[in-house]
């Protein structure tokens, strides 16, 4: 996208009214917002300081080394002021490092969700949540550093060492954060990672109502296969479905639209629908369709062409 293009973008942006947002910030294919857990260190300062200087709440979000996502209420205007603050502050930081700079044309999206909508608002969270997961597969949203995702239907934080703001001297903080701005004195800093702990200004509480329950909430995070997919699709991310999941999406489809238990007691004409659903709906490829419920590359294709 040109410059006049994303300025336009971002004027438009600016006019949208106070509400949820879906904020994406992407440098998928234009290089690493983050290379190493000072950068991610300072990454977590940046949300911390930029929330508080623009009034954006937060209800989760999640920084991995390419992409970040939020959860925010906001008005469009302090969204775009905040994404502006934590990109310079960013690319300060890659450049003082050494690291290459971030491109003037750094992914940045908008995603409104209708307050209305539960389902909306819960599945975008659940969405941001399973990122460093997707990122990451070795790794749970509860054992992620980089971001909010820890804290929910969690009392780990109270294990984690920390003291508060005042405890510290203005020029300490000062130095640590690489700004002026004093942040609240009841905002709690951890002295090993030397950074502003998410639990200071994420609206935890107001992020568990949503989600309605620990069950709830762990339950869609493994299952609802069916959101992870419309998000991707409405912010143009990549779908990337493990085979655990696909398999967890078949026996669903089977389980509800054909009331069995595996696509084996399946007849093949309904097998072959439930090939160019996963095709169309899912974005499997049709090599791991075939082998996946065991049809012929060759009707495969011919099904989807």
């Amino acid at each position: 996208m040109n410059k006049i293009a994303r300025l336009k973008k971002w004027n438009e942006y600016r006019s949208w009214p106070v509400g949820f947002y879906h904020m994406i910030i992407d440098s998928f294919e234009k290089g690493q917002l983050f290379n190493n857990d000072s950068q991610f260190a300072s990454g977590m300062n940046t949300v911390a300081l930029g929330q508080y200087i623009h009034e954006i709440k937060i209800l989760i979000f999640e920084l991995m080394s390419n992409h970040a996502h939020f959860m925010i209420w906001s008005t469009g205007s302090d969204a775009v002021d905040f994404f502006i603050y934590q990109k310079k502050r960013i690319n300060a930081r890659l450049v003082k490092d050494g690291f290459p700079p971030l491109p003037d044309d750094l992914g940045f999206m908008l995603v409104p969700i209708d307050p209305s909508d539960t389902y909306q608002l819960q599945n975008g969270i659940i969405y941001i949540a399973r990122n460093p997961h997707k990122a990451d597969s070795t790794i749970t949203p509860s054992g992620y550093l980089w971001g909010s995702s820890y804290l929910l239907f969690s009392n780990i934080s109270k294990i984690i060492q920390k003291k508060q703001v005042k405890d510290y001297s203005v020029d300490f903080m000062r130095n640590v954060l690489c700004s002026k701005t004093r942040l609240p004195d009841n905002y709690s800093f951890n002295d090993n990672l030397g950074m502003i702990l998410p639990e200071s200004y994420v609206l935890k509480q107001k992020t568990e109502q949503i989600l309605k329950s620990a069950w709830n909430y762990c339950n869609n995070l493994v299952k609802n296969m069916d959101a992870y997919v419309k998000i991707s699709e409405k912010i143009g991310a990549k779908i990337n479905i493990n085979d655990r999941e696909l398999d967890m999406i078949i026996y669903t489809i089977c389980k509800n639209k054909y009331n069995v238990k595996s696509y084996l007691e399946l007849s093949l004409d309904d097998r072959c629908r439930l090939g160019v659903r996963l095709y169309k709906e899912y974005h499997i490829d049709v090599k791991r369709i075939c082998r996946k419920i065991g049809i012929e590359h060759s009707i495969m294709s011919e099904l989807i062409k």
